[in-house]
Protein backbone atom coordinates (compact mmCIF):
# COMPACT_ATOMS: atom_id res chain seq x y z
CA UNK A 1 0.00 0.00 0.00
CA UNK A 2 1.25 3.22 -0.81
CA UNK A 3 2.74 6.00 2.01
CA UNK A 4 -0.48 8.14 1.13
CA UNK A 5 -3.29 5.51 1.09
CA UNK A 6 -1.50 4.60 4.93
CA UNK A 7 -1.63 7.74 6.09
CA UNK A 8 -5.14 8.46 5.18
CA UNK A 9 -6.35 5.29 7.16
CA UNK A 10 -4.58 6.43 9.84
CA UNK A 11 -5.90 9.51 9.93
CA UNK A 12 -9.68 7.95 9.39
CA UNK A 13 -9.29 5.97 12.19
CA UNK A 14 -7.75 8.89 14.60
CA UNK A 15 -10.55 10.50 13.78
CA UNK A 16 -13.34 7.99 14.47
CA UNK A 17 -13.25 7.98 18.12
CA UNK A 18 -14.46 9.99 20.79
CA UNK A 19 -13.93 13.77 20.05
CA UNK A 20 -11.06 15.12 21.72
CA UNK A 21 -11.81 18.04 24.55
CA UNK A 22 -9.63 20.66 24.71
CA UNK A 23 -8.71 19.73 28.02
CA UNK A 24 -7.51 15.78 26.95
CA UNK A 25 -5.07 14.59 24.31
CA UNK A 26 -6.04 14.88 21.06
CA UNK A 27 -6.93 12.13 19.09
CA UNK A 28 -6.87 12.95 15.29
CA UNK A 29 -4.30 14.63 13.32
CA UNK A 30 -3.76 16.18 9.73
CA UNK A 31 -1.67 15.54 7.06
CA UNK A 32 -1.22 17.63 3.48
CA UNK A 33 -0.12 18.05 0.13
CA UNK A 34 1.52 20.57 -2.16
CA UNK A 35 2.88 23.98 -1.22
CA UNK A 36 1.28 26.97 -1.06
CA UNK A 37 2.99 30.11 -2.94
CA UNK A 38 4.55 31.38 -0.47
CA UNK A 39 5.61 28.47 1.14
CA UNK A 40 8.92 27.97 1.51
CA UNK A 41 9.32 24.16 2.68
CA UNK A 42 10.15 22.62 -0.24
CA UNK A 43 12.45 18.99 1.07
CA UNK A 44 15.31 19.79 -1.54
CA UNK A 45 16.22 22.99 -0.26
CA UNK A 46 15.89 22.35 3.48
CA UNK A 47 18.28 20.49 5.93
CA UNK A 48 16.64 17.84 8.31
CA UNK A 49 19.37 17.66 10.87
CA UNK A 50 17.97 21.00 13.04
CA UNK A 51 22.04 22.28 13.07
CA UNK A 52 22.70 25.62 13.04
CA UNK A 53 25.42 27.82 13.99
CA UNK A 54 26.32 30.81 16.14
CA UNK A 55 24.26 33.91 15.72
CA UNK A 56 26.37 36.46 14.09
CA UNK A 57 25.37 39.40 16.09
CA UNK A 58 28.98 40.57 17.31
CA UNK A 59 27.98 39.32 20.75
CA UNK A 60 30.15 38.07 23.58
CA UNK A 61 29.04 34.20 23.83
CA UNK A 62 29.65 33.64 27.55
CA UNK A 63 26.92 34.55 29.37
CA UNK A 64 25.44 33.33 32.08
CA UNK A 65 23.00 31.02 30.62
CA UNK A 66 25.25 28.75 28.87
CA UNK A 67 24.25 31.07 25.48
CA UNK A 68 24.94 33.93 23.29
CA UNK A 69 24.36 37.52 25.16
CA UNK A 70 20.96 38.56 23.63
CA UNK A 71 20.13 41.83 22.84
CA UNK A 72 17.17 43.08 23.55
CA UNK A 73 14.26 41.38 21.67
CA UNK A 74 10.62 41.86 20.97
CA UNK A 75 8.03 42.11 22.19
CA UNK A 76 6.71 39.79 19.92
CA UNK A 77 2.86 38.24 20.19
CA UNK A 78 3.90 34.17 19.62
CA UNK A 79 0.72 32.21 19.31
CA UNK A 80 0.17 28.13 18.89
CA UNK A 81 -3.10 26.96 17.68
CA UNK A 82 -4.34 23.32 16.35
CA UNK A 83 -7.26 23.68 14.19
CA UNK A 84 -8.33 20.40 14.07
CA UNK A 85 -7.88 18.34 10.95
CA UNK A 86 -10.55 19.04 7.98
CA UNK A 87 -11.44 15.77 8.00
CA UNK A 88 -12.67 15.65 11.55
CA UNK A 89 -16.39 16.58 12.92
CA UNK A 90 -17.44 15.96 16.41
CA UNK A 91 -20.85 16.56 17.69
CA UNK A 92 -21.60 20.51 17.85
CA UNK A 93 -18.32 21.16 15.39
CA UNK A 94 -19.33 23.08 12.15
CA UNK A 95 -17.76 21.89 9.03
CA UNK A 96 -14.39 22.63 7.69
CA UNK A 97 -15.40 25.27 5.03
CA UNK A 98 -17.93 26.80 7.40
CA UNK A 99 -14.51 26.87 10.40
CA UNK A 100 -12.17 28.48 7.91
CA UNK A 101 -13.19 31.93 8.46
CA UNK A 102 -13.24 31.74 12.43
CA UNK A 103 -9.75 30.14 12.12
CA UNK A 104 -8.76 33.27 10.20
CA UNK A 105 -10.81 35.14 12.72
CA UNK A 106 -8.73 34.14 15.90
CA UNK A 107 -5.77 34.63 14.02
CA UNK A 108 -6.63 37.90 13.09
CA UNK A 109 -8.18 39.11 17.07
CA UNK A 110 -4.39 37.98 18.35
CA UNK A 111 -2.32 39.32 15.34
CA UNK A 112 0.48 36.99 16.01
CA UNK A 113 4.26 37.98 14.61
CA UNK A 114 4.73 34.53 14.97
CA UNK A 115 2.53 31.60 14.68
CA UNK A 116 2.92 27.86 15.01
CA UNK A 117 -0.28 25.78 13.82
CA UNK A 118 -1.08 21.93 13.92
CA UNK A 119 -3.58 19.82 12.28
CA UNK A 120 -3.69 20.83 8.44
CA UNK A 121 -3.81 18.57 5.74
CA UNK A 122 -3.70 19.72 2.32
CA UNK A 123 -1.61 22.71 0.38
CA UNK A 124 -4.99 24.09 -0.13
CA UNK A 125 -5.73 24.38 2.92
CA UNK A 126 -2.42 26.03 4.10
CA UNK A 127 -3.40 28.21 1.59
CA UNK A 128 -6.90 28.74 3.03
CA UNK A 129 -5.29 30.22 6.28
CA UNK A 130 -3.12 32.19 4.26
CA UNK A 131 -5.54 33.83 2.62
CA UNK A 132 -7.34 34.01 6.06
CA UNK A 133 -4.17 35.80 7.99
CA UNK A 134 -2.54 37.80 4.69
CA UNK A 135 0.91 39.08 5.67
CA UNK A 136 3.13 35.62 6.94
CA UNK A 137 5.39 33.43 4.76
CA UNK A 138 4.52 30.07 5.70
CA UNK A 139 7.14 26.87 6.47
CA UNK A 140 6.19 23.03 6.43
CA UNK A 141 7.00 19.62 4.61
CA UNK A 142 7.00 19.28 0.77
CA UNK A 143 7.05 15.80 -0.64
CA UNK A 144 10.54 14.91 -1.73
CA UNK A 145 9.18 12.85 -5.17
CA UNK A 146 5.74 12.99 -6.63
CA UNK A 147 4.89 9.58 -4.95
CA UNK A 148 5.19 11.21 -1.50
CA UNK A 149 2.50 13.33 0.66
CA UNK A 150 3.04 17.04 1.71
CA UNK A 151 2.62 16.99 5.35
CA UNK A 152 1.60 20.33 6.60
CA UNK A 153 0.58 18.78 10.02
CA UNK A 154 3.04 21.19 11.85
CA UNK A 155 3.25 24.58 10.01
CA UNK A 156 5.57 28.01 11.16
CA UNK A 157 3.81 31.33 9.96
CA UNK A 158 6.22 34.32 10.45
CA UNK A 159 5.42 37.92 9.86
CA UNK A 160 7.19 38.51 6.60
CA UNK A 161 7.67 42.51 7.40
CA UNK A 162 9.35 41.89 10.56
CA UNK A 163 11.88 38.72 9.85
CA UNK A 164 13.49 36.68 7.01
CA UNK A 165 14.45 33.35 6.90
CA UNK A 166 18.26 32.17 7.26
CA UNK A 167 17.78 28.64 7.31
CA UNK A 168 14.89 26.04 7.57
CA UNK A 169 14.17 22.41 8.59
CA UNK A 170 12.48 19.24 9.45
CA UNK A 171 12.95 16.10 12.04
CA UNK A 172 10.40 13.60 12.61
CA UNK A 173 9.61 11.80 16.15
CA UNK A 174 10.77 8.77 15.61
CA UNK A 175 13.55 6.38 15.82
CA UNK A 176 14.75 7.31 12.52
CA UNK A 177 14.73 11.45 12.96
CA UNK A 178 16.32 11.95 9.39
CA UNK A 179 13.77 9.50 7.54
CA UNK A 180 10.32 11.14 6.37
CA UNK A 181 7.27 9.72 7.20
CA UNK A 182 8.99 7.87 10.12
CA UNK A 183 7.34 6.50 13.07
CA UNK A 184 8.28 3.87 15.61
CA UNK A 185 7.69 5.69 19.28
CA UNK A 186 4.32 4.61 19.77
CA UNK A 187 1.71 1.57 17.90
CA UNK A 188 -0.15 2.90 16.32
CA UNK A 189 1.13 6.59 16.09
CA UNK A 190 0.89 8.96 12.61
CA UNK A 191 4.04 9.97 11.26
CA UNK A 192 5.10 13.12 13.72
CA UNK A 193 7.30 15.55 12.40
CA UNK A 194 9.25 19.00 14.20
CA UNK A 195 9.40 22.36 11.56
CA UNK A 196 11.93 24.66 13.03
CA UNK A 197 13.20 27.97 11.09
CA UNK A 198 16.40 30.06 12.03
CA UNK A 199 15.10 33.38 11.71
CA UNK A 200 16.59 37.26 11.44
CA UNK A 201 14.63 39.95 13.51
CA UNK A 202 14.74 42.29 11.26
CA UNK A 203 14.66 45.60 13.61
CA UNK A 204 16.93 44.27 16.02
CA UNK A 205 19.67 42.53 13.52
CA UNK A 206 19.44 39.14 15.48
CA UNK A 207 19.01 35.63 14.58
CA UNK A 208 16.94 33.40 16.53
CA UNK A 209 14.83 29.53 16.03
CA UNK A 210 11.38 29.57 15.66
CA UNK A 211 9.61 26.20 15.78
CA UNK A 212 6.65 24.08 15.95
CA UNK A 213 5.41 20.69 16.44
CA UNK A 214 2.56 18.41 17.16
CA UNK A 215 3.26 15.21 19.34
CA UNK A 216 1.48 12.02 18.69
CA UNK A 217 -1.08 11.42 21.28
CA UNK A 218 -0.44 7.49 21.39
CA UNK A 219 1.47 6.55 24.70
CA UNK A 220 4.68 6.41 25.16
CA UNK A 221 5.42 8.40 22.12
CA UNK A 222 4.96 11.96 23.99
CA UNK A 223 7.90 11.10 26.71
CA UNK A 224 9.65 9.51 23.82
CA UNK A 225 9.53 12.05 21.29
CA UNK A 226 10.46 14.63 24.34
CA UNK A 227 14.69 13.75 24.47
CA UNK A 228 14.83 14.29 20.58
CA UNK A 229 13.40 17.86 20.92
CA UNK A 230 15.65 18.80 23.26
CA UNK A 231 18.83 17.12 21.58
CA UNK A 232 17.50 18.73 18.28
CA UNK A 233 15.75 21.98 19.21
CA UNK A 234 16.59 23.23 22.99
CA UNK A 235 20.76 22.31 22.22
CA UNK A 236 20.50 25.26 19.85
CA UNK A 237 19.79 27.44 22.75
CA UNK A 238 23.96 27.56 23.54
CA UNK A 239 24.13 29.62 20.42
CA UNK A 240 20.11 30.86 19.80
CA UNK A 241 17.63 32.44 21.34
CA UNK A 242 14.95 29.66 20.84
CA UNK A 243 10.86 29.82 21.13
CA UNK A 244 8.73 26.71 20.17
CA UNK A 245 5.20 26.07 20.37
CA UNK A 246 2.70 23.49 19.81
CA UNK A 247 0.43 20.48 20.40
CA UNK A 248 2.54 18.46 22.96
CA UNK A 249 -0.33 16.04 24.14
CA UNK A 250 1.42 16.30 27.55
CA UNK A 251 0.16 17.73 30.24
CA UNK A 252 2.16 19.36 33.18
CA UNK A 253 1.78 16.57 35.19
CA UNK A 254 3.02 14.30 32.47
CA UNK A 255 6.68 12.87 31.88
CA UNK A 256 7.09 14.36 28.83
CA UNK A 257 6.16 17.96 30.20
CA UNK A 258 8.60 17.37 32.92
CA UNK A 259 11.47 16.48 30.07
CA UNK A 260 11.10 19.08 28.13
CA UNK A 261 11.01 21.97 31.49
CA UNK A 262 14.29 20.53 32.00
CA UNK A 263 15.75 22.82 28.98
CA UNK A 264 12.67 24.81 28.22
CA UNK A 265 10.50 27.20 30.39
CA UNK A 266 7.16 27.49 29.89
CA UNK A 267 5.47 30.55 29.04
CA UNK A 268 2.42 30.39 30.96
CA UNK A 269 4.70 29.68 34.39
CA UNK A 270 6.86 33.11 33.25
CA UNK A 271 3.77 34.52 32.80
CA UNK A 272 2.98 33.85 36.34
CA UNK A 273 -0.34 35.40 37.33
CA UNK A 274 -0.84 37.54 33.95
CA UNK A 275 -2.66 35.04 32.16
CA UNK A 276 -6.17 35.38 30.90
CA UNK A 277 -8.89 34.20 29.10
CA UNK A 278 -10.14 35.98 25.67
CA UNK A 279 -13.89 35.23 25.06
CA UNK A 280 -17.32 36.65 23.45
CA UNK A 281 -19.30 34.04 25.73
CA UNK A 282 -21.38 34.73 28.48
CA UNK A 283 -21.09 33.11 30.71
CA UNK A 284 -17.12 32.81 30.70
CA UNK A 285 -16.26 28.99 30.00
CA UNK A 286 -14.19 27.28 32.90
CA UNK A 287 -10.16 26.99 31.72
CA UNK A 288 -8.06 24.87 33.75
CA UNK A 289 -4.49 25.71 32.75
CA UNK A 290 -3.74 22.15 34.53
CA UNK A 291 -5.08 20.10 32.03
CA UNK A 292 -3.51 22.31 28.95
CA UNK A 293 -1.34 20.23 26.67
CA UNK A 294 -0.58 22.98 24.05
CA UNK A 295 2.46 25.33 24.90
CA UNK A 296 4.65 28.06 24.02
CA UNK A 297 8.58 27.25 25.83
CA UNK A 298 11.51 29.07 25.21
CA UNK A 299 15.14 29.23 26.23
CA UNK A 300 18.20 30.23 25.13
CA UNK A 301 17.47 33.85 27.07
CA UNK A 302 16.18 35.87 29.80
CA UNK A 303 12.56 35.87 28.38
CA UNK A 304 10.15 38.00 29.67
CA UNK A 305 6.57 36.63 29.39
CA UNK A 306 3.43 38.82 29.85
CA UNK A 307 -0.39 38.35 28.86
CA UNK A 308 -0.96 34.60 28.33
CA UNK A 309 -4.07 34.52 26.76
CA UNK A 310 -6.32 31.39 26.03
CA UNK A 311 -9.22 31.54 23.22
CA UNK A 312 -12.37 30.89 24.20
CA UNK A 313 -14.67 32.41 21.88
CA UNK A 314 -17.59 30.37 20.48
CA UNK A 315 -19.08 31.26 16.37
CA UNK A 316 -21.71 29.90 14.01
CA UNK A 317 -25.19 29.42 14.97
CA UNK A 318 -24.58 27.27 18.26
CA UNK A 319 -21.90 30.14 19.05
CA UNK A 320 -19.65 26.56 19.37
CA UNK A 321 -15.81 26.70 19.60
CA UNK A 322 -14.12 26.21 16.27
CA UNK A 323 -11.78 23.86 17.01
CA UNK A 324 -11.10 20.80 19.86
CA UNK A 325 -8.33 23.24 21.42
CA UNK A 326 -7.78 26.34 21.83
CA UNK A 327 -5.74 28.88 20.56
CA UNK A 328 -2.89 30.34 23.02
CA UNK A 329 -0.44 33.29 22.58
CA UNK A 330 1.32 35.42 24.72
CA UNK A 331 3.73 38.56 24.36
CA UNK A 332 7.23 37.79 24.66
CA UNK A 333 10.44 39.83 24.77
CA UNK A 334 14.22 40.01 26.35
CA UNK A 335 14.82 43.12 28.17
Amino acid sequence: MSPRALLCLALVAACSGDPATTTTADEDTSTGTSAAPTTTGDATTSTTTGSTTAATTGEDVSSSTGGVVVPPLGPWRVMSFNVMCSSCRPDGFEDWEQRVPHIGDTIRRHDPDLLGTQELFTADEVALIEAEAPGYTTIWFTKPDPQSLDYADAVIFYRSSMFEEVEHGFYWLSPKPDEPYSTGFANPQLARLVVWARLRALAEDVEFVFATTHFDNNSPSQEMSAPLVLERTAALAAELPVIMVGDFNSQPVDPAYAILTGAFADSLVLAADDWRSDTNLDPKPAYDPAQRIDHIFVAGAPWLATDWVVDQWGYGPDMHETSDHFAIAVQLAVP
